[in-house]
């Protein structure tokens, strides 16, 4: 997932999908009509649609989410705009815009941030982006879905709408460490898998999924410090997840812990092997970022004839994870 800037190229899918989120408030302000304002407004850079205040989500191939957001700036400023977007429905819908953004800037300093939209696929992936990297004393936001707001503690206020609810906190995340540790012994007939990727070898790890020995240690890592488990409890040895690939479990268990509000910030791997990885590095360590969403180092021991791996017994694992909560 990448996180890229709206363009005119993309209008269309960013209006449906903010208007996905408070299609309600927006049809009782716009009409029949609603997508096609939000696009133009889009298109003009009307206040509070600007495209410098939005961040999406992308798959590489489309747009999963929109982040859509104004300071009180944003608000004030621009607003002549709408005389020409509108055309006669500048009375009726004007009157009930100003009403609104009256009352949302009663409770807004010049240090706070609201968010006009949140919406799509792992929306809670954007909104610790977001406040990861802008520093505001408080987010406010107005609206229809208030569960992802209530998990990430969120704290309910007076409403600007009938319909919606806002909410808001100070801007703030704290940061947990989590360590993982794996051993698989190394036997013939079998595949090996490190981090997701086939490795050239006449012996691989065993085990009952791939033996993935990095991607187990990175999952223990990660749900240890985030739900107290381990990959056992999650992933236990039963019939659907023999010979299963680690790799998918690490995608599933991503996307668990980022719904409940952890993400990953950073991971550093060891790995002990008598078999030479070193020319897989760049490899596994792209596949582990593509699902991880975050920086990820591997590095590689020979064991130096100390440790048992280093006559061919097993391949160990360990890893540091820092996960982020807001």
């Amino acid at each position: 997932m990448n996180i890229i800037k709206a363009t005119n190229e993309n209008i269309q899918k960013i209006a449906e999908l903010i208007y996905s989120e408070k299609s309600e408030f927006f049809d009782e302000l716009f009409g029949n009509k609603a997508i096609d304002y939000i696009s133009k407004a889009l298109e003009e850079d009307i206040p509070p649609f600007i495209k410098q205040n939005m961040l999406l989500l992308t798959d590489g191939k489309e747009i999963k989410s929109v982040l859509l957001y104004a300071t009180k700036a944003g608000f004030r400023h621009g607003y002549q705009k709408w005389f020409k977007l509108l055309g006669f429905k500048i009375i009726p819908v004007g009157s009930k815009m100003i009403y609104i953004i009256e009352r949302i800037l009663m409770d807004f300093s010049v240090d706070d941030l609201y968010i006009i939209s949140l919406s799509g696929e792992m929306k809670e992936f954007l909104l610790y982006k977001f406040m990861k990297e802008n520093r505001y004393k408080k987010i406010i936001v107005d609206t229809f879905k208030t569960s992802i707001f209530e998990k990430f503690g969120f704290q309910e206020s007076k409403s600007v709408h009938p319909k919606m609810k806002r909410f808001s906190r100070i801007s703030d995340y704290q940061t947990f460490t989590g360590i993982g540790w794996d051993t698989h012994p190394l036997v013939e007939s079998r595949n090996l898998v490190i981090g997701g990727v086939d490795i050239e070898s006449n012996m691989g790890l065993l085990g009952h999924s791939d033996a993935d020995v990095l991607t187990h240690a990175i999952i223990d890592s990660i749900v240890g410090i985030t739900h107290k488990k381990d990959i056992g409890v999650l992933f236990p040895e039963n019939e659907s997840n023999k010979d299963r690939r680690s790799i998918d479990m690490l995608e599933e268990v991503t996307k668990y812990v980022i719904s409940s509000g952890f993400f990953p910030s950073s991971i550093d791997c060891v790995i002990i092997s008598p078999i030479k990885l070193k020319d897989y590095r760049e490899k596994i360590t792209q596949n582990l970022e593509n699902i991880l969403n975050c920086q990820v180092s591997v590095k590689f021991k020979s064991g130096n004839n100390v440790y048992p791996e280093s006559q061919n017994k097993g391949i160990t694992a360990i890893c540091i994870s820092n996960i982020d909560k807001i």
